[in-house]
């Protein structure tokens, strides 16, 4: 099974062990899934690797790479109304429709999470916005599961004004890409509607650092 260590997300988390001082003995992939261009998607590693102080450290490790999540909060221009614009989707981990903040992995564009924001906010709701008009929530990524995973996320967020009709037209699109086996319906969420339904602790953090 090949490992390509040049991949960016590869290259990433290594880098980022040499520079905590680590030193890296053995790389072994167990699983490697790849996109259908190719591209890593996901790697299952045992991961030989000595701290600075001497020890082992646990060697599993689920590779992904960064993501980004963004909390878009939509204002109808015509009557103030103010809801999330979310997407719900079913998810493998319970089999449960869950409401969620759009979200994606940086995949290779490491560097650049606006962008993949933007991307990621236009194909799973068909919202397009500029640049200029995100936030960042954190001055930083944040690990997910630092003690199984190398994920760190990016949380934005963004306010737009639309008019009405455009307003409401952002409820009950059918978007996402399927032969990802992605099956998105977007939601034009309440405060409540959300805290009601969210089971996901990243939603939740995204959903804080966008209050805060």
């Amino acid at each position: 099974m090949h490992l390509d260590l040049t991949e960016p997300k590869v290259s990433s988390w290594i880098n980022s062990l040499t520079q905590a001082h680590c030193t890296i003995n053995a790389i072994t992939p167990l699983s490697v899934q790849t996109k259908q261009n190719g591209e890593l998607l996901f790697a299952y590693l045992n991961a030989d690797v000595t701290a600075p102080e001497g020890y082992k450290l646990l060697p599993i490790i689920f590779l992904r790479g960064d993501a980004v999540v963004v909390v878009p909060e939509i204002t109808n221009s015509d009557t103030g109304e103010k809801k999330f614009l979310m997407v719900e989707q079913r998810r493998i981990a319970s089999g449960e429709l869950h409401l969620e903040f759009p979200a994606g992995m940086l995949d290779r564009d490491i560097n650049n999470p606006a962008k993949v924001v933007l991307k990621e906010l236009y194909e799973e709701t068909g919202l397009q916005i500029a640049e200029a008009e995100l936030h960042l929530l954190h001055d930083r990524a944040l690990f997910s599961s630092p003690g199984a995973s190398d994920e760190k996320i990016w949380f934005f967020g963004a306010r737009v004004a639309l008019s009405d009709s455009e307003f409401r037209t952002l409820h009950g699109r059918i978007t996402g890409a399927h032969d990802e086996n992605e099956h998105i319906r977007t939601v034009l969420a309440c405060k409540n509607d959300f805290l009601e339904r969210n089971e996901s602790a990243q939603a939740m953090l995204a959903y804080q650092l966008f209050q805060k």
